[in-house]
């Protein structure tokens, strides 16, 4: 790992996630729930008994809200000790500090899901490979692999893409595709994740970005 990265993720928190976010809770987490329903709930299996691992977890955030839907069994890996340590003192279960990578290299576990929310921007095109590879490997058979990156094709990305000193790079529909079918997958499927309506002021927000990416998409098809 670079030596610029090891310090920013040894500080993640302190120096980056608390200034765009404030300081997490079990409430916010909560809170984000029904968003978190939307994105990713069709996405996860109906056996609440299968075994899920979240690379990249961060502090954990996301392994909580999988608990308390029922999937006992999903656990965290992040290489950032002060998320890891937040999430323990948030009482979230089945938290793991390391490196990812080795972690997978060397795992001899077999997962129903693999999830990388946020997490492979992070890493170069040589390191994206070799963790696909692994991330194959260590899911069971009709096992899935999720995850969630900056969309290189999204109107507004570069707010999100340079957003982070350690992102390395966007990726596109095609680009995910072609990678993925490279390292052992055998069937991609992209979505947005884009407002989500669940109250008066929410659905408003999400029929204006409708009509907004509509406006868009035409004109890019005119283009």
């Amino acid at each position: 790992m670079d030596r610029y990265k090891k310090i920013i993720y040894d500080n993640y928190i302190s120096t980056h996630n608390r200034n765009l976010y404030g300081e997490n809770s079990l409430e916010r987490i909560k809170a984000y729930a029904p968003a978190l329903d939307h994105y990713y709930g069709r996405h996860l299996p109906a056996d609440k008994n299968v075994r899920i691992l979240d690379i990249g977890c961060g502090d954990g955030n996301f392994v909580y809200h999988m608990q308390q839907r029922g999937y006992k069994n999903a656990a965290g890996i992040d290489v950032s000790a002060e998320q890891i340590e937040k999430g323990r003192a948030m009482g979230i279960d089945n938290l793991h500090c390391g490196d990812l990578i080795e972690f997978l290299r060397t795992s001899r576990e077999k997962y129903d899901v693999v999830i990388a929310k946020d997490v492979i921007e992070h890493f170069t095109r040589n390191e994206v490979f070799d963790i696909l590879i692994e991330i194959s490997r260590v899911l069971k058979e009709g096992g899935k692999f999720i995850m969630q990156v900056p969309n290189g094709q999204g109107y507004f990305y570069t707010s999100i893409f340079y957003g982070d000193y350690t992102h390395e790079m966007a990726y596109t529909e095609s680009s995910i595709r072609q990678v993925m079918l490279n390292t052992g997958f055998s069937g991609v499927s992209c979505y947005p994740t884009g407002p989500v309506p669940h109250g008066l002021v929410s659905t408003i927000r999400y029929v204006l970005w409708k009509m907004f990416v509509w406006r868009l998409r035409f004109w890019k098809m005119v283009e």
